[in-house]
């Protein structure tokens, strides 16, 4: 840890010698962009992705939950607002999505997953989604889909110094703030910010004398990244983040009230990269640190918890290698990392990771490109099988494309699944799926339209279920099923259009279905629903712009038996908003805007026996200069 520390400091105080005037605002000429994840799309042929804007941020900005729920195919499980928060791709489960940082996945080594609510909406340059198996490039549970946060840095010729204000206040005593400043010029780039939330949380729950009386949350976020560019062949990045969270947890009916637990968390993530670039090779190293510590207070009154913790060292070095005369490129990347994890209740272990891949793209004309990739991993703990790919897209026409990729992705079992005390299973073996998707696409200037069919054959998958283990009845234990297979449809449609050359109008909608089976006994996977959708559609007239989301998602069963006594029922629920740009110039925007949760105020849950708020409201103002 010292050592990072050093290098980080080193490279802060040799770099950075900023006066930090406002002598030019953006210019778009002579840019060039240093983007944290750049081979994500030129991986992604025979795949959807979606970008999240900041036209799509600027309607979403109560928690990240919030952003994906409304507006990717992403199933989100939250117990309750502000609480534990975790995302699904069709049908899988929420440790088969790898959440990436800067190109690194950072789902935790104890549980596999990443905590939605703990990451901060509006401080990330770059929010993408992408759907599909993903392990050659990403690892351990790119199984369902894959998130990617990123910084982007960007040199410019002239100086360049901008800066954002956003801040919201809502509904139940809730605020959330955040400041964002850019630096650029010919040489040097920097990006920081910094973010503060806090609600009281405390809700009514409809149809009932509780309220959500343990949920309140606060929490705070710093991000800094900086470039130095050497020469055009060469240069340094350095990325960093350091997250504090500090959230109650909510109680369930029928007895809300005798909730009293804590939970506080902390996530630092550090990362250097070199990137030299000469004729038609490019070399990039990387050298990371990753920290995670929490503590489970089971009352909060007293100083009396449970914690875990883990530190992550990772390495890698990406060769491209460009063949210019038929239009391909080989990528060529090896990785090491040592993870070491403990908690309270189990002793430290370290796990030792090392793989080497192989990406070679090729766009055989300009009408149809493909890629093959392939993966082998070495774990200390596991032997983990080859991970492969490949994929197509052709588009035999003008506006319409057909893709196509088939891909064998794995995940190894957490600390958590494997030696928690009393529901551990340490006989427990890597889950691998076989998938494959066939998508028919239409994209112009106004439309776009992607439907695509999947696939994924899961053997060994690994789930949590109380009656896993003989000799522990009604105790949930984690166990490897011999076989799963989720099928089915996935759209995603996005419409412009100017009405009378003054008003435009942006209809988008993501919809997916899955047949999520266990084919051991034939029942629907847990926690699966067969369908969930939603629609945004916003008008914009000068100044104004008004904008309306909708949200449907299908009943989910709780229970391998898929009782009907033990479901969450289907709900849809619907919000309005709209801004106002105040100032709108060259130089500098101010917004304000407001928008209503639940308008229609429907009572529903999405974890069972633990309501969602009523009506609620929030004001926001925007401010960049």
């Amino acid at each position: 840890m010292k050592q990072v520390l050093f290098i980080i400091f080193c490279f802060c105080v040799t770099i950075v010698n900023v006066n930090a005037q406002k002598d030019s605002l953006y210019n778009p000429l002579d840019e060039v962009v240093v983007q944290a994840n750049k081979r994500l799309l030129m991986n992604s042929k025979s795949l959807k992705v979606v970008n999240l804007n900041d036209s799509i941020i600027v309607n979403n900005l109560e928690s990240f939950t919030t952003l994906l729920r409304f507006n990717t195919p992403i199933y989100l499980r939250e117990h309750g607002v502000g609480g534990t928060s975790s995302a699904s791709f069709r049908g899988t489960s929420s440790s088969n999505t790898a959440v990436m940082w800067n190109g690194i996945n950072i789902n935790s080594i104890n549980n596999g997953q990443t905590g939605f609510n703990s990451l901060t909406v509006g401080l990330y340059d770059e929010l993408n989604v992408r759907s599909g198996g993903g392990s050659i490039e990403f690892g351990s549970g790119a199984i369902g889909g894959t998130i990617h946060l990123n910084d982007v840095l960007e040199f410019k010729e002239d100086k360049v110094f901008t800066n954002q204000i956003v801040s919201t206040v809502g509904s139940f005593t809730s605020i959330n703030s955040l400041y964002k400043l850019k630096y650029a010029t010919e040489k040097y780039a920097a990006n920081f910010g910094v973010s503060y939330s806090k609600s009281d949380n405390d809700y009514p729950f409809l149809d009932s004398e509780f309220r959500n009386s343990n949920g309140a949350f606060e929490n705070y976020t710093i991000s800094f990244s900086n470039a130095y560019k050497f020469t055009d062949a060469l240069v340094l990045q350095f990325f960093t983040t350091y997250y504090f969270g500090d959230r109650l947890f909510s109680g369930e009916l029928p007895n809300p009230t005798s909730a009293n637990d804590k939970y506080q968390d902390i996530n630092q993530r550090n990362l250097l990269s070199l990137e030299y670039k000469k004729s038609n090779w490019r070399l990039t190293g990387r050298l990371g640190y990753l920290f995670q510590k929490y503590k489970y207070f089971g009352d909060k009154n007293l100083d009396v918890f449970n914690f875990g913790s883990s530190d992550r060292i990772y390495s890698d070095v990406t060769v491209d290698f460009s063949f210019t005369s038929i239009n391909a490129t080989l990528t060529s990347n090896t990785r090491f990392e040592s993870i070491f994890g403990r908690t309270d209740q189990i002793q430290e272990r370290n796990r030792r990771e090392f793989s080497q891949s192989f990406i070679f793209n090729h766009k055989v004309k300009r009408a149809f490109s493909y890629d093959i990739k392939v993966r082998k991993d070495y774990n200390s703990d596991f032997d983990v099988p080859l991970s492969y790919a490949f994929g197509f897209k052709l588009t035999p026409f003008n506006k319409f494309f057909f893709r196509a990729n088939t891909s064998r992705n794995y995940r190894v079992p957490t600390y958590n699944d494997l030696f928690w005390p009393g529901q551990g299973n340490e006989n427990l073996i890597p889950e691998t799926s076989l998938q494959g998707e066939f998508g028919v696409g239409y994209k112009s200037k106004r439309l776009f339209v992607d439907v695509a069919y999947f696939n994924i054959n899961a053997k060994d998958k690994i789930i949590w279920t109380p009656n896993g283990d003989p000799t522990r009845p009604g105790v949930w234990v984690p166990i490897n099923l011999d076989e799963t297979t989720n099928q089915g449809i996935e759209l995603a449609v996005n419409y412009n259009q100017s009405i009378f050359d003054k008003v435009d109008a942006n209809v988008s909608l993501n919809y997916t279905y899955v047949d999520a089976i266990n084919e051991a006994i034939g029942t629907s996977i847990p926690f699966v629903p067969k369908h969930i959708g939603n629609s945004n559609i916003g008008l914009s007239y000068d100044r104004f712009s008004m904008f309306y989301q909708l949200l449907f998602n299908d009943k989910v069963y709780t229970t391998e038996s898929n009782h009907e006594d033990y479901v969450v029922d289907r709900f849809s629920v619907s919000n309005i908003g709209g801004n106002y740009d105040l100032i709108k110039t060259e130089e500098q925007n101010l917004s304000i805007g407001f928008k209503v949760n639940n308008v229609l105020n429907t009572k529903y849950s999405v974890v069972q026996n633990r309501p969602m708020p009523g009506i609620n409201y929030n004001l926001n103002i925007n401010y960049k200069f």
